[in-house]
């Protein structure tokens, strides 16, 4: 078996505390891999920063060649978490660059690659951003296009914490001691040296699964220890016969692990105080200056208990003679953007637009639209027939976008505010991804943004296969595909009609994943290949924009020319929200017109 690893450990990213851990977990990493075989890699800041380009060079360098049949990727270091599993590393010039690792985007360039198995091993914080600063930065995939057509390798993840949580480090006498919590106890099921890492059924290999049923018990043990909580998150996929990470036999030489310190009281630091002081606690907390003002630094979104408050109470109609249209809250409306052969106008409210189709009066096909709002951004849209969308907009552009049929109950929206809700606080957890989406699913023709939800949880884990399943049943129930299921499933597109159509593959029958999915067949059953409609002509969420590579050579349309280039004109909004420069872009490319309030 040909299997890659980098071990990525980025102690000093300047303005964030300093991780001697990060360093030294990375280091044993590699030192396990080689150990098991590996050609693996070490990348460190300890001689120089770890920026992206540094980070490309040695990805390319490490997977040139033929196809590999295993590639694993450790980074301990800081992270963030913004919206649905956009996990984020910090480099060593984050701060500078105001960029970061996407690993989700990542993750997907190496499908390229012709890998048939990815493991991903990250000890780094998923908190939320904590100021302006860390919330604006770019979100960079790091590789370009790979060499080969996208293929559907095994993904596995161990993730140090949940989504919205800290992991911590623990210091021990000397710098080269310390040691980051999950990372200890990763290394020593890694290694063999954990009974409880050890498959029940195959005793003498520690797998795929056996790892991560471990890891979710030991770690938070470990840490209940220091009076901490940790939770990893956990996702093994990889396949029976195909899944080892450590074998009695061959005998190897194992390494000798120092006993963990004893606990003692965590350290601090004082936010606001200006004093610094080394810490025990989340390696993301931000070491203050005494010339940083509060202001600089604590970022505060809309609260959740506001944001979920103003979904319930927000008015909404409950029709339209068009059959489609948007009801906006939270900012006022000067104009929507249509195109050809499409009239926009307010109806009812001043900030409810009915959206019809002529020479015809009701909406017929999905339309782009852009609405724009008095504060000089605008919502990149796509109004759908048959569905009214109630938008919600703060000062960072839309927040939340929930779609009802005109023939649906106003309490069908209740699934999609709990979700947009949980988004909000950074809590759709990945490790229950599979059966979580079921949930989603099972309303998703009642408003499509459950649909795109589930669909990003299903990519968190590798599972093209029902975001493809997803697309076919859209299709069978004669509704338009969402483009960001369209685009995760890695659909073929094509313009026909002045409309984008998507051709979903057949896909076979599979065994359930998890006990929920053996009572919902279309989570594993066989489904034909179709071709649909698909549901707008960009991304709905902004974290999908990321996902867009140059249109490619093989005729697909999906990725229609020119949307790269409004991609750094999206604001950090949730949904897709422009400044003006990228408005006038997609209105160019699309024929958009503004029809404004008469």
């Amino acid at each position: 078996m040909k299997a890659l690893a980098l071990a990525i450990g980025i102690s000093s990213a300047p303005r964030l505390s300093y991780l001697a851990g990060a360093v030294n977990g990375a280091r044993d990493f590699q030192a396990w891999a080689v150990a098991m075989g590996y050609t693996a890699r070490l990348l460190t800041d300890e001689d120089a920063p770890v920026t992206i380009p540094r980070l490309e060079q040695e990805l390319k360098a490490l997977l040139q060649g033929a196809p590999c049949d295993r590639l694993l990727i450790y980074y301990a270091g800081h992270g963030l978490i913004r919206e649905l599993e956009e996990g984020l590393w910090l480099l060593s010039d984050w701060e500078t660059g105001l960029r970061a690792v996407a690993v989700e985007v990542l993750k997907r360039r190496l499908y390229q690659y012709g890998i048939k198995q990815i493991g991903i091993f990250a000890d780094a914080c998923r908190c939320l951003p904590s100021d302006v600063q860390a919330a604006d930065l770019t979100a960079d995939g790091v590789l370009g296009k790979g060499p080969r057509a996208a293929s559907q390798p095994e993904v596995d993840k161990f993730i140090a914490t949940q989504d919205g949580d800290e992991t911590f480090a623990i210091p021990g006498d000397n710098p080269e001691d310390d040691r980051c919590l999950f990372s200890g106890v990763l290394l020593e099921g890694l290694w063999g040296t954990q009974p409880s890492a050890f498959s029940v059924t195959r005793a003498d290999k520690v797998t795929s699964g056996s790892l991560g049923k471990y890891l979710k018990t030991e770690v938070p043990k470990r840490a209940a220890v220091y009076g901490l909580a940790v939770n990893p998150t956990v996702v093994p996929t990889f396949g029976e016969g195909e899944d080892v990470y450590f074998a009695l036999l061959p005998r190897r030489a194992v390494p000798v692990f120092p006993a963990w310190p004893p606990p003692s009281p965590p350290e601090t630091s004082a936010p606001y105080s200006g004093g610094v002081r080394k810490v025990m606690g989340p390696p993301d907390q931000i070491l203050l200056d005494d010339n940083l003002a509060k202001e600089e630094v604590v970022f505060a979104r809309e609260s959740v208990p506001s944001f979920a408050r103003r979904l319930r109470e927000q008015k909404r109609p409950d029709h339209f003679e068009t059959g489609s249209g948007f009801a906006i809250d939270g900012e006022d409306v000067l104009a929507l953007w249509t195109g050809r052969d499409v009239f926009a106008e307010v109806h009812g409210e001043p900030n409810w637009w009915r959206v019809g189709q002529q020479p015809g009066y009701k909406l017929a096909q999905p339309v782009p639209v852009l609405i724009e709002f008095a504060n000089e951004q605008f919502g990149a849209m796509t109004a759908l027939p048959k569905f009214i969308a109630s938008v919600q907009v703060d000062d960072l552009g839309v927040s939340a976008v929930i779609y009802r049929g005109i023939d649906t109950p106003p309490e069908v929206a209740t699934s999609a505010e709990k979700a947009l809700s949980q988004l909000e606080k950074g809590r759709l957890r990945a490790t229950d991804a599979a059966d979580l989406a079921i949930t989603l699913r099972q309303q998703k023709h009642t408003d499509p943004v459950l649909g795109v939800v589930g669909a990003y949880l299903y990519d968190a884990i590798g599972d093209v296969d029902n975001i493809r399943r997803m697309a076919y049943y859209y299709v069978a129930n004669e509704q338009p595909i969402p483009y960001d299921i369209a685009l995760l499933g890695q659909l073929v597109g094509k313009r026909q009609d002045n409309l984008l159509h998507a051709i979903v593959p057949a896909i076979k029958a599979r065994k359930p994943r998890t006990e929920q999915e053996k009572y919902f067949g279309w989570t594993h059953n066989a489904t034909p290949q179709v071709e649909g409609i698909v549901g707008g002509c960009w991304p709905w969420l902004r974290q999908g924009w990321a996902f867009l590579d140059d249109p490619a050579d093989d005729g697909s349309n999906l990725i229609l020319p020119g949307l790269l280039d409004v991609r750094p004109h999206l604001t950090t909004a949730r949904f897709a929200t422009l400044n003006p420069g990228g408005a006038m872009l997609l209105a160019r490319i699309f024929g958009l017109t503004p029809q404004k309030i008469r």
